[in-house]
């Protein structure tokens, strides 16, 4: 079971960082706490020694002053620690505060005296900063009240040396975490390179760092090797294909010419179109024409000529947009999923409608028909490849079933997002978008 179910994304280096961070804080949050502690009671210890003194002398000073002159006495003994009140009331304040039993017994424990006296203490305003009150009753029953001018130091001196204490803990996470990074830093390298495995030359990750990340690289270089080697020998053998298909079909397209039936000709050489329409898909498809490279390209241009090209054939085409709009994209990739799309909504909806929209950052181009459109349910189902939805056409269908799954890839090849949607009207609207290098 893990320990890290829901940081997923935590990487190696942040989960070591939490590992040490965790263990110090532990550690030193102990050792402060408990030393703390100690010296809070020793600081209470050291308080109640000096108050039970003090009180010792001004109850000695006042009781051998006159009446008339012990609130004067009491002016006197008053100190910048301590506060002397002499009075003849009775105090209301509880006799000795809960939190203050430990200190009153230490007073009554280091002047035996003051126990005969009634020492009452409390602890007033309570919190932060808090301070110690209290009476002390004089052999004549008056009594003399005293209170701390200074408030009790508890949590300053624990957060302070707590801080103190974790300036060595987090210069160790920071060195350790340095030292992490360097150890790790051929995992990035074999991050970065697997991440371009198929699109390239084969990049050899070098062989660095501890011996399990060694094995680690040292597989995966023979891996990408075996998958390029495999890309290659598929690209060949796709080529080849596609050039031993196409030789017979162009001998039966010139041999179909010799037929003088004219319906037997023109049927034989539909099938042939579709025979070439076929093979050309499925090596699109399959990237057996080899990897195009990324120009610049007027997309405007390109689109108004398919619509134009399918005008001229007595095709219901339709072109909308600016006359001019530069793109950087692959040109051939893109023009075959264009023409996927005009073709698609030609044959299922019996009309196309090119739109182009430059919207800066990005350019959208988009195919209406007012077909039968596609069920919301199967919008996803028929972007993948060999996929056919013929219950949902009202007429035959030819090929592989590659179009929609040649623009996703074309269009992921730029980067780019594909939609389908349902128009409210009618018909099927397909928008490719894509951005800007």
């Amino acid at each position: 079971m893990t320990i890290w179910p829901r940081l997923p994304v935590v990487g190696i280096i942040g989960r070591i960082f939490a590992i040490l961070l965790l263990a110090l804080l532990v550690e030193y949050g102990a050792t402060t706490f408990l030393y703390e502690r100690a010296g809070h009671f020793s600081i209470r210890d050291d308080e109640a020694n000096r108050l039970a003194e003090h009180l010792i002398i001004a109850r000695k000073l006042i009781s051998e002053q006159p009446v008339e002159r012990r609130e004067e006495m009491a002016e006197e003994v008053t100190t910048s620690r301590y506060l002397v009140r002499w009075q003849q009331t009775v105090p209301a304040a509880p006799p000795v505060a809960p939190s203050l039993d430990r200190m009153h017994r230490q007073i009554i424990a280091w002047e035996p005296e003051l126990a005969a006296h009634d020492l009452r203490l409390r602890l007033t305003s309570p919190g932060r900063n808090s301070y110690i009150s209290g009476a002390l009753a004089l052999d004549d029953g008056s009594w003399l009240y005293f209170k701390t001018r200074e408030p009790l130091r508890r949590w300053d001196f624990a957060i302070s040396r707590a801080l103190l204490a974790l300036t060595p803990a987090i210069a160790l996470i920071v060195l350790g975490g340095v030292l992490v990074s360097q150890v790790l830093r051929p995992l990035r390298r074999l991050a970065i390179v697997a991440d371009q495995v198929g699109q390239g030359e084969v990049e050899v990750v070098p062989v660095q760092g501890p011996g399990e990340v060694r094995r680690v690289i040292s597989a995966f270089n023979a891996m990408q090797d075996r998958i390029h080697r495999l890309i290659d020998d598929r690209t060949e053998a796709l080529a080849a294909v596609g050039h031993d298909f196409r030789t017979p079909l162009a001998r039966l397209r010139l041999r179909s010419d010799l037929i003088d039936d004219d319906d037997l000709r023109d049927s034989i050489q539909r099938d042939v179109i579709e025979m070439d329409a076929m093979v050309a898909s499925l090596l699109a498809y399959l990237g057996g024409e080899g990897e195009e490279a990324a120009a610049g390209i007027d997309v405007a241009v390109m689109c108004a000529t398919i619509a134009n090209d399918a005008a001229d054939h007595d095709r219901p085409a339709s072109y909308s947009g600016p006359d001019h709009c530069e793109l950087t994209v692959r040109p051939l990739a893109l023009k075959r999923a264009i023409v996927n799309l005009v073709e698609n909504a030609l044959h299922y909806g019996g009309n196309a409608r090119l739109r182009l929209e430059d919207r800066g950052a990005e350019v959208a181009i988009s195919v209406e028909d007012d077909g039968p459109g596609i069920p919301d349910d199967a919008h996803a189902k028929v972007l993948l490849p060999f996929v056919r939805l013929d219950r949902a056409r009202s007429r035959d269908t030819s090929g592989f079933g590659l179009g929609l799954p040649i623009v996703v890839r074309a269009v992921e090849g730029e980067g780019g997002r594909l939609s389908l949607v349902n128009r409210p009207r009618g018909g099927l609207r397909v928008e490719m978008i894509l951005p800007r290098r």
